[in-house]
């Protein structure tokens, strides 16, 4: 039989083993909660810098200004609209793209409202960006020809690189009534 001094010195090191492992289970869940503060706070930071890229990209397009349009997006970006899939593997193709089209398209049209509808974070450096067009003037042409009154839903991918959002796609689709 063990003597109560043993039992004793037994019990006493139980102990210390409980607090030492109670003590680590509240460092985790501390440095959880912590953690997870620390996301919501970064991703509110990011969902800010996503939202001011979209409303940097926005304001590119209502002033028909493709170099500064094309500076939003990455050197490839991948392009879907109403004309089908554009893959385009330089900034300057871009560029081009974007002042090819806004050669079309008068000063004297009204600019689009434009809202982010939502965005969800695949990683955190990769997020889907919905934004909702609305065209309530339609687009006046060079010509003098108007495309009537639309609606559109964007579903843009952006990226983070050395700490910089930017558009790598972009899917443009009419928005159903």
């Amino acid at each position: 039989m063990k003597s109560e001094e043993q039992i004793g010195k037994w019990m006493g090191k139980f102990l210390i083993m409980v607090a030492v492992a109670t003590g680590g289970c509240a460092l985790l869940l501390a440095s959880s909660v912590l953690a997870g503060d620390l996301w919501r706070s970064s991703r509110a930071t990011e969902e800010r810098a996503i939202r001011a890229l979209i409303s940097e990209w926005v304001e590119a397009y209502q002033n028909l200004d493709s170099k500064r349009l094309a500076a939003h997006e990455t050197h490839a970006v991948e392009v879907v609209d109403r004309f089908g899939q554009l893959r385009l593997q330089s900034a300057t193709e871009n560029e081009k793209l974007w002042s090819d089209t806004f050669e079309a398209i008068s000063r004297k049209s009204a600019p689009p409202t434009v809202t982010v509808d939502h965005i969800e974070f695949l990683r955190p450096e990769v997020a889907l960006v919905q934004v909702s067009w609305q065209f309530s003037e339609g687009i006046l042409l060079v010509d003098g020809d108007r495309i009537p009154p639309f609606s559109e839903i964007d579903t843009y991918v952006v990226t983070k690189t050395q700490g910089v959002w930017l558009v790598a796609a972009h899917n443009m689709q009419d928005k159903k009534p």
